[in-house]
């Protein structure tokens, strides 16, 4: 056993050798970055200059001809890669390219083929200390037991604003035009201050949508005209979905939310509600509005740039009209199971 190791080590050897020098390594080049000895190197070196040239005018030569792909993803070269992924897990494929001295299409096969990785857009996240993490964990086991007893069964309704402007919204990495001159290319032209609107809207979780609520100009969202919103608009809405059924309604912890003056409106006249002691803050991945709602609006409303605010409202109150009922429902489904893979994360990040 112990002679059958020792040939496979000399094989694996003498191949990346062998490989080196292919790749155009001189045997000082190779000594330094394999750490072989001198003797072992030199030899290997000494017998392969001495196949290449008995093979020399050859008319059927024993040796392999190796493509310009494939002979510079040498162990060598491959190893150097691994080294400067470790270096800077951030650096790009085109860098790494002119360090290696290797096209971009050979890299490419190195880090997906011979080093199996795979390249992740950065993941951007609210930020969550200690503390908030625990404060998530608490408040997740509350709603988790509110939904085993009290709040189970009910229809549920979600609630969150968002502000929308005029301006087209584009992803560098994912939005591309196919051209043969890239001055066919259209340009998307960004404002400096952009119009905006403050958006309101409610969805329940059998899919239903509330006609999207745009909050005037310049209009500070305070406790005050929270309650005016809550009076005139939401509650109605809720009360015509839910047709005598019991329901639970959803906010986040904005500071008009969280007021008394709000908290005991809601205790008096809505059937029931998450208080402001529920509801864990930094946690845009339990609530529906967030992770599915809004990206869907967004993307819709903002596939180009809008003349004006009224040209905007109408794009997003058509986007809310065509929202696809099921696939709503769906995501809507998914806030117990978010809830319980917070707890599982101990208050971490699950998506």
């Amino acid at each position: 056993m112990a002679e059958l190791v020792k040939s496979s080590v000399e094989y694996n050897r003498r191949a990346a050798i062998i490989e080196a020098l292919r790749a155009g390594r001189s045997a000082a080049e190779i000594i330094l970055f394999f750490k072989y000895p001198r003797s072992t190197v030199y030899d290997i070196v000494q017998r392969y200059a001495a196949a290449e040239k008995s093979e020399e005018g050859s008319a059927n030569p024993t040796r392999r001809t190796h493509s310009k792909g494939r002979s510079v993803r040498t162990p060598a070269v491959v190893q150097r890669a691994q080294q400067l992924i470790s270096e800077n897990p951030g650096t790009s494929l085109t860098n790494l390219a002119t360090i290696l001295g290797v096209s971009e299409a050979s890299i490419r096969r190195i880090a997906q083929e011979d080093l199996r990785y795979t390249s992740y857009v950065l993941k951007v996240r609210q930020m969550l200390s200690e503390t908030a993490k625990t404060k998530r964990i608490a408040r997740c086991n509350l709603i988790l037991c509110s939904l085993k007893n009290e709040a189970a069964g009910r229809l549920r309704f979600f609630s969150d604003e968002k502000i929308f402007t005029v301006d087209a919204k584009v992803n560098r990495r994912n939005d591309r035009w196919l051209a043969h001159d890239p001055a066919d290319v259209p340009v998307v032209a960004r404002t400096k201050f952009p119009a905006s609107v403050h958006v309101l809207s409610v969805v329940s979780s059998e899919g239903d949508v509330m006609p999207p609520h745009f909050f005037k100009k310049g209009e500070t969202i305070n406790k005050e005209v929270y309650l005016r919103i809550l009076s005139t608009t939401v509650k109605p809405w809720m009360e015509t979905i839910a047709s005598g059924r019991s329901y639970i309604f959803q906010q986040d912890g904005a500071p008009a939310h969280t007021s008394h003056l709000i908290q005991n409106w809601l205790s008096d006249n809505v059937d029931m509600f998450w208080s402001k002691d529920f509801w864990p803050a930094n946690s845009p991945d339990l609530n529906p509005l967030d992770y599915y709602v809004w990206s869907v609006i967004k993307r819709v409303s903002n596939k180009s740039r809008h003349p004006n605010v009224a040209s905007l409202q109408a794009a997003i109150e058509a986007a809310f009209a065509n929202l696809d009922k099921e696939q709503l429902k769906r995501a809507c489904s998914r806030f117990r199971s978010r809830i319980e893979a917070v707890i599982a994360a101990e208050g971490g990040y699950i998506e």
